[in-house]
């Protein structure tokens, strides 16, 4: 598999769609609905490596911003 990402405007629109559709949900939901969301985006990766690495990145990036 190829090392890709999104150009930065693409992740822009990324971060509002994600916004806007937790913003849509009744608080008690979005934890589900972004648990789901993670597993259908590791799906698509179908690499486990980059999937772990990514939920270590994720979990990083909670822990400094509650610091």
């Amino acid at each position: 598999m190829t090392d890709t990402t999104l150009p930065f405007a693409d992740l822009e629109r990324t971060y509002e769609r994600l916004a806007e559709t937790l913003d849509a949900l009744p608080e008690a939901q979005e934890r589900l609905f972004l648990a789901q969301l993670a597993l259908a985006l590791a799906h698509r990766v179908g690499d486990l490596e980059r999937v772990m690495a990514a939920i270590e990145e994720a979990r990083q990036g909670v822990e400094e911003t509650s610091a």
